[in-house]
């Protein structure tokens, strides 16, 4: 015990240390007071998330709620039931791409005033409790502009269902409504679609919001019936948010969070055909009310799975790609996923077990026409080879044994099967009609195909400097990554994050082909090197599109030294 003697204590000068004492008393603060400090207001946090009842509420009103010009009266007023800190480090980039929808906003703007936070004419939640006062664009344009582009970011719940319940006359937190963590997400992913840049302020303020009630909705005292899934859902589209600007430590907690919740609620044994073995899940949903319900659970299972994977592969060292769902005891018997009009036909996958591993292991399954044609169901298992291919690669040592070499090439070929029978399942994207298909199954089916070509490049580039065959086999991959199919992807407003990993790995594939032209210094390879030139061209001119709106293709792809070659 330390007996307070000056300048060193007894204990100290019988056990001397680097650090020298500190005393409570002395003048400034020392390290041990610094850190208690921290401790207290994390603590006070802590009970403001545990308690919100006992702090200010706050609503959002509609500024539209005494005209009729936009949403024609269709808009809902939200209430905050609970606080948020300012004081987050959080924070979120403005977007301003330019979206067909962004006209829907007119001229709304931010304001704050004192007083409480309204909800709109259809809306009766009125707080009592004083607040801040904001403008949010009607609900309908925010709901309409987040679901043009809701599946490249994950959401899987049935969008008719979703929409209608957000926008009923009830109160913010209704349990006809959805939960408001789910609620507040898909909100400010509206406003983080919009090209309105006033409303950069509001997107941080839903931000806050969005994390605090989708932290809350799993612990409230009167608990949602769909809180499970829609924390999910929440989590979900968070990840996304995170990893589309950049912030890849949150992006990796809200996938995490996503995947953890999926696996409590037993979601990757949905239709197990064991049906004697029960995931020791401490969440017990009740059962589906019919296939989309069903639909939708398989769905998030692999929604959560596919973000996780994809942050592992796009920030992870190849060696460390692997996660939760390559530990042993993670068994994975859901089926694969369907799109979502096949659940509303009533079409639902087939019993499975072991879904991951006898695919992975080319052990056969029950493949029909339905899976063939879902392009969920493709892109999830590219992820999943997109994945494999980074952990395969990054096992490559130019030094290991003999015996080594046969296990790397074993699984090399093995992976390469893999991608080449998925990659025969999927049409020719020139085969797509550009002019009349939905955009948003056009962005999903150029995804899929970007995938596949992904998965062999980062497979096959071990061997790009020692075997010609592997070296084309990227360089085809990486021009039909940027080609696509002649795609104009300008046209999509948005990509999912994944794309900008896998432009990035197609214009470094291109870079080292062209490099390697040019030192070779023949004139018959000018032709050559000048249509790699151009392809170059075309994928930084994309990455540089998108990264206007992506922080990540931005700060974490457009910086690489190897855009610098001319």
């Amino acid at each position: 015990k330390c007996d307070g003697v000056r300048p060193i204590c007894g204990p100290c000068q019988k056990s001397p240390k680097d650090d020298p004492c500190e005393y409570t008393n002395a003048p400034g603060r020392s390290r041990a007071r610094a850190l208690e400090e921290t401790v207290s207001r994390l603590e006070a946090r802590l009970r403001e998330y545990e308690h919100p009842e006992e702090t200010p509420s706050m609503e959002l009103y509609d500024p539209y709620q005494h005209s009729q010009a936009h949403d024609s009266g269709a808009t809902m007023g939200v209430n905050v039931d609970r606080p948020f800190s300012s004081n987050s480090s959080y924070s979120s980039p403005s977007s301003s791409y330019n979206s067909p929808s962004s006209s829907f906003f007119g001229t709304s703007t931010l304001r704050s005033s004192p007083g409480k936070l309204c909800g709109s004419s259809e809306s009766s939640d009125r707080p009592s409790t004083a607040g801040s006062r904001i403008s949010l664009p009607g609900t309908r344009s925010l709901l309409e502009l987040f679901f043009n582009n809701a599946v490249s970011f994950g959401f899987f719940l049935e969008h008719s269902r979703f929409s209608s319940s957000a926008l009923l006359p009830l109160d913010f937190g209704h349990q006809s409504r959805p939960c408001p963590g789910l609620l507040s997400t898909v909100y400010l992913w509206g406003i983080h679609l919009s090209s309105q840049t006033q409303h950069k302020d509001l997107e941080h303020t839903l931000l806050m919001r969005a994390l605090r009630d989708t932290a809350s909705d799993l612990s409230t005292s009167n608990p949602h019936p769909h809180r499970f899934i829609h924390t999910i859902q929440a989590e979900t589209l968070l990840g996304y948010y995170f990893f589309r600007n950049g912030n890849i430590l949150e992006a990796k907690w809200h996938a995490s969070s996503a995947v953890s919740l999926a696996l409590g609620c037993g979601l990757n044994t949905l239709r197990s055909s064991h049906e004697q073995q029960q995931w020791s899940s401490n969440i017990n949903l009740p059962p589906p009310q019919d296939a989309i319900e069903e639909g939708e659970r398989i769905n998030a299972f692999w929604a959560a799975f596919t973000l996780y994977q994809d942050i592992a592969v796009t920030v992870d060292p190849p060696r460390s790609v692997c996660g939760i769902f390559d530990t042993p005891g993670c068994q994975i018997d859901t089926p694969w996923p369907l799109d979502m009009d096949m659940y509303k036909k009533n079409i639902l996958p087939p019993r499975s077990s072991m879904t991951m591993h006898e695919f992975l292991n080319h052990i056969q399954q029950s493949v029909d026409e339905n899976q063939i044609a879902s392009v969920t169901n493709v892109i999830t298992k590219a992820s999943l080879l997109l994945h494999q291919a980074s952990f395969v690669a990054g096992q490559y040592d130019s030094n290991m044994s003999t015996t080594e070499a046969q296990t790397l090439f074993s699984a090399f070929q093995s992976v390469q099967q893999l991608i080449s029978s998925l990659q025969s399942q999927l049409a020719p994207l020139e085969v797509f009609d550009h002019q009349n298909q939905n955009l948003s199954a056009l962005r999903e089916i150029h995804l899929a195909h970007s995938l596949v070509h992904g998965s062999n490049i980062r497979l096959n580039e071990i061997f790009l400097n020692s075997d010609a065959d592997c070296r084309q086999y990227c360089v085809k991959s990486a021009q039909a990554i940027i080609h696509g199919g002649g795609f104009d992807v300008a046209e999509f407003g948005c990509v999912n994050p994944i794309m900008g990993t896998l432009w990035t790995l197609a214009c470094q594939t291109l870079v080292q082909e062209i490099v390697r032209l040019r030192s070779l210094r023949t004139g018959e390879n000018k032709d050559k090197e000048d249509s790699l030139s151009a392809s170059l061209q075309r994928g930084l001119s994309a990455l540089t599109f998108f990264s206007t709106n992506s922080a990540l293709m931005d700060k974490s792809f457009l910086s690489s030294p190897l855009f610098n070659v001319r």
